[in-house]
């Protein structure tokens, strides 16, 4: 019989200690991480326990409106495990959920589901149940990763991609880490702006903050032509089963000389020596999946990256 009580402050060691050994949890759903924007969203997190009283399961999540949402300040969500959990155990963990959530007046329910690439052990037991509780898809996300595993099938990496990282070594650009988190982000602004007209998802303040709580898992990537940075990319290192890249963006001049292509092709070589099994690139898509930006994605299929999906799932209460 598992039972079930809402998260708060005090329970802040045991939730990131259950993260740290669950078998799909990232740094992401640290209390340090999902709090630095509290204010943003009203937590209802929930914190299940087996009948002798032992920490199973996590779910971060929020509320809004009446609706149950997995944490809207986070990529993906869903069900943090441990790797003694079993199908049927999660079968439960959604029935107990869903009484709970009937009874305290929600009308939905809004899971997001962890991509694959993140399990550190084998964990769809979730989809199973997402099934069997009649849950419809909402969003449906597709992400480019790249295998880096030795017992992987390699994708080939486009002519193009190494010819440009052939291009950026000859005009002599380095690869080189950085804190200097301020002079990328003029970079990735001025981009954004330009051909989007927005604003990068965290502020200069705020990747300072995380960067600060988390350095070891959050890290800044540059290609420096004459000691001046003309392309980079934030590397989140989020468990030992995969790197996520994200805000990837280069000067017109870095465009040119091919910087992230280098960039992107080092942190390859250099994650796939460190043993991660994959390297995510995101996904490429607006409108719930609905429109798919197709020279995006082929630009990250080009360093031999294929398709994981980043789903949302709508249960009616």
């Amino acid at each position: 019989m598992i039972s079930l009580r809402r998260y708060t402050a005090s329970d802040s060691s045991d939730w990131d200690a259950f993260v740290k050994c669950s078998k799909n949890g990232t740094f992401l759903f640290n209390r340090g991480y999902m709090d630095y924007h509290a204010d943003r969203f009203q937590d209802h997190s929930l914190m299940y326990y087996d009948e002798k009283g032992k920490l199973t399961a996590l779910l971060p999540a929020n509320e809004r409106d009446g609706i149950y949402h997995s944490h809207q300040g986070l990529t993906y969500g869903g069900f943090i495990l441990s790797a003694e959990t079993r199908a049927a155990d999660v079968l439960e963990l959604f029935k107990v959920t869903a009484d709970y959530l009937r009874h305290n007046s929600f009308t939905e329910w809004r899971y997001k589901q962890m991509p694959t690439c993140y399990h550190r052990c084998p964990s769809e037991e979730d989809e199973y149940a997402l099934w069997r509780s009649g849950a419809e898809i909402s969003s449906c996300l597709i992400s480019t990763t790249i295998p880096l595993n030795t017992m992987s099938l390699y994708p080939d990496v486009e002519r193009r991609r190494r010819r440009g990282m052939k291009k950026a070594l000859l005009a002599e650009y380095e690869i080189v880490e950085s804190v200097d988190y301020g002079a990328f982000w003029k970079i990735m602004e001025a981009n954004l702006m330009e051909r989007y007209g927005v604003t990068p998802v965290h502020t200069l303040q705020e990747i300072q903050l995380l960067h600060s709580r988390f350095p070891k898992q959050i890290r800044l990537c540059l290609a420096v032509k004459d000691n001046t940075p003309q392309a980079g990319c934030v590397a989140y290192m989020a468990n030992d089963a995969c790197v996520h890249i994200q805000y990837g963006h280069a000067t017109p001049q870095g465009k040119n000389d091919g910087a992230l292509d280098l960039l992107y092709l080092t942190l390859i070589d250099e994650f796939r020596k460190s043993g991660f099994r994959y390297m995510d690139f995101g996904n490429s898509n607006e409108q719930g999946g609905r429109y798919l930006n197709e020279n995006l994605i082929a630009q990250k299929e080009g360093f031999g990256g294929r398709g994981i999906t980043y789903k949302q799932w709508r249960i009616k209460l």
